[in-house]
């Protein structure tokens, strides 16, 4: 609905608008709820490592994935385990420090950093040999790592002394000692703006320490008990878990401005996370329920949620944006699991991409298999939602087509202007064989001319015999509400008017 002032003084208009907000508000309670797919990903193998896995980092130009074995508590020595990630099998087991934790990866010099959270320092890996090359002390109970990759500079949490120890990692000296909040553990690196996030667990906050100066320059609060972090560098989001909760949620940062754009419920006492950076996709554990949550980035929803085996507890996650694969540290076993399936990208149009508002445009979304040999055609549903007031004439659609691809198409109607432009997400939820994909679109809706006459509101009764019983008796509170209002306002006995165009802004 909108209310305007017409060239004539103190007529005021009630639109077509309100007839279809009233339909819709009618039918509302009437319609089923979406109920997602999520079969999509699964767990397809699991590969033998170490003693109680802690940590997991991928190296996305070798295709090597890195495992922290904690082992037991205070116990030396302690391994990392490189697995193979083209046949998924255990390659190498080299030593490290007392108890490895966080692990991060220099993609471009082929290094591996590994806080040990018992020694007190980082074991430096050469990726080409599978040796430790150098020992660098620390803080207080190194927990998480990571790279700047366009700096080389490396940023270890000491969970101990409330510090971040800032790495040169060229020459492997400490460069800087930045103090941030309480109990730090996950880091997370955005490289497009060189800013890195830390998690303060006791202080349920996240530190941006800017990589310029090597100083904080904001805290922003997250959930309860943040731990593991993620970045998504092409969208320059970071994710923060917060784990300690039967009911655990993500925190979403928007890295342009540095604040709270969202909050993700996922599952119980979520640990690991890990994001596809290619498929805009991340990966939550959840230990207490035995599943990993995948959570749209587009959308910020959870699409599916992948089932572990009975006992198992999904601790850290590691993504290779390559081959799409996930890897899951199976906290207190020896092992990790491996999630797959057929790759799947989703394209996302909306015909026409302008129009005025409460017009309608098509949207259909195609879904591809992408895995190569032995592509299928994907089943399965669409969920559609959009970040503007609008309409769709169906939230989902049912995937249809041959050979590697299929797709489907929905209607939907802006019923707002709002700021011009809306964003239409399609979601593939996945089937038994081909994994969760999505993709979004843009729309500029524009204001339309109104149109129609005006009817005073004392001739209203004119139209009874053409008006439902429910809409004639909410037009006439309307007119009477602002009747009242105006004639409070101005004191005038001028008559009122309800407008009855056929279009409206």
């Amino acid at each position: 609905m909108s209310t305007m002032v017409n060239s004539r003084p103190h007529q005021f208009k009630v639109h077509k608008c309100l007839i279809v907000l009233t339909l819709a508000l009618s039918v509302l309670p009437f319609i089923p709820p979406v109920t997602r797919n999520v079969h999509a990903e699964a767990v397809t193998g699991t590969v033998a490592v170490g003693v109680n896995p802690d940590g997991i980092a991928v190296d996305n130009a070798t295709n090597k994935i890195y495992v922290s074995n904690y082992g037991n508590n205070g116990t030396f020595p302690s391994t990392v385990s490189v697995i193979n990630g083209t046949n998924n099998r255990l390659s190498a087991t080299i030593l490290v420090g007392v108890n490895p934790a966080g692990l991060g990866v220099n993609s471009v010099n082929n290094r591996i950093y590994v806080a040990n959270y018992n020694s007190s320092n980082v074991s430096v890996i050469d990726g080409s040999t599978n040796t430790v090359v150098a020992t660098i002390v620390v803080g207080t109970h190194p927990s998480g790592v990571s790279v700047n990759i366009a700096t080389s500079d490396v940023y270890v949490a000491n969970s101990g002394d409330g510090t971040v120890s800032v790495i040169n990692g060229m020459t492997n000296a400490v460069l800087r000692v930045v103090s941030v909040g309480r109990s730090p553990e996950g880091v997370g690196v955005a490289t497009s703006t060189n800013e890195i996030y830390v998690a303060d667990s006791l202080d349920n906050a996240v530190s941006v320490i800017d990589g310029h100066t090597n100083t904080v320059i904001k805290t922003i609060t997250v959930g309860n008990d943040p731990g593991n972090m993620a970045v998504n560098t092409a969208t320059n989001k970071i994710y923060a878990v917060n784990g300690n909760s039967s009911s655990s949620t993500v925190s979403v940062i928007d890295g342009s401005t540095n604040t709270l754009a969202a909050a993700i419920p996922v599952g119980a006492y979520s640990t690991g996370i890990g994001v596809n950076v290619a498929t805009n996709k991340i990966y939550v554990a959840n230990s207490i329920d035995g599943t990993v949550s995948v959570v749209d980035g587009f959308s910020n929803t959870v699409v599916a949620n992948v089932s572990f085996p009975l006992g198992t507890l999904p601790g850290a996650v590691g993504v290779d944006s390559v081959t799409n694969e996930v890897y899951v540290a199976n906290s207190g076993l020896r092992t990790v699991s491996v999630i797959s399936g057929h790759l799947t990208t989703t394209s996302l149009t909306c015909t026409p991409s302008s129009l005025p508002v409460n017009s309608i445009t098509t949207c259909s979304a195609v879904v591809t298999d992408v895995s190569g040999s032995g592509a299928s055609s994907p089943t399965g549903t669409i969920f559609f939602s959009s970040n503007g007031t609008g309409s769709f004439s169906t939230n989902t659609c049912s995937l249809s087509g041959t050979g590697a691809t299929a797709a489907c198409s929905v209607s939907y109607s802006p019923t707002s202007v709002g700021s011009g432009i809306q964003s239409i997400f399609s979601t593939y939820g996945g089937d038994a064989k081909h994994m969760s994909s999505s993709d979004n679109t843009i729309l500029t809706v524009t204001t339309s001319t109104v149109g129609g006459t005006e009817i005073p509101i004392n001739k209203l009764a004119l139209l009874a015999p053409f008006l439902p019983p429910t809409l004639l008796v909410l037009g006439v509170m309307l007119g009477i509400f602002l009747l009242k209002k105006r004639r409070s306002e101005e004191g005038d006995r001028k008559p009122m008017y309800i407008h009855m165009g056929l279009k409206c802004t």
